[in-house]
């Protein structure tokens, strides 16, 4: 195969040089087409808003901006009190947190938020996506009910699992027995020099 001389490639045909280069011209003018479009797009916004759009705005953004001020001027903004609510959410000015879930053994460490109630968790395990979800007494997964996320992650994995851990809301002590074995350490280096 080494001495062998390659083969002359024959000649594409001109059809098929004209459909590369009619590709081409097709793959620029739509590039055209979406640059023109944001900059219709990019001037619409201006004239409904008064505002200018920045050059980063991607144009799905713009297009649902500019549908959104349309809207506005048919049919009215919203009603003042869906106004006055998202500006409360938006401030956290929602009152006190629920209570945590009543019976749930996984209280977590001193200082960990509690769970509120309607809280969903989702965690992919051996290619299967589990939700579960927080209620008032326990957890709710696969239409079962369970009293911890621990019994929860169990139920999923077949074996004991923190279940804070499982889901993600507590991380994993890294380290934690050498730092022990690290403490030990010193406490016999700094002993051993005292007889």
């Amino acid at each position: 195969m080494r001495g062998e001389s390659k083969k002359p490639q024959p000649a594409r045909p001109p059809a098929e040089d004209e459909s590369r280069r009619g590709r081409r011209e097709l793959e620029a003018a739509q590039t055209d087409i979406r640059d023109a479009q944001v900059d219709l797009l990019r001037r619409q916004y201006r004239s409904l808003t008064g505002k200018v759009v920045h050059v980063s705005a991607p144009r799905f953004l713009l297009a649902r901006a500019v549908l959104y001020e349309r809207q506005i001027r048919e049919h009215g903004d919203l009603p003042a009190r869906v106004v006055s609510a998202l500006a409360a959410v938006s401030r956290e000015d929602l009152g006190p947190p629920a209570a945590p879930i009543a019976g749930s053994k996984a209280r977590g460490p001193a200082g960990a938020p509690s769970i509120r109630p309607g809280t969903t968790f989702v965690r992919e395990h051996q290619n299967s996506l589990h939700r579960v979800t927080a209620l008032e007494s326990g957890f709710s997964w696969n239409g079962r009910t369970f009293a911890s996320l621990s019994a929860v992650a169990r139920a999923i994995t077949g074996v004991r699992w923190n279940g804070r851990r499982f889901f993600g809301l507590q991380a994993k002590i890294a380290g934690r027995s050498a730092k022990r074995n690290s403490v030990a350490h010193e406490a016999n280096r700094e002993g051993a020099g005292r007889f």
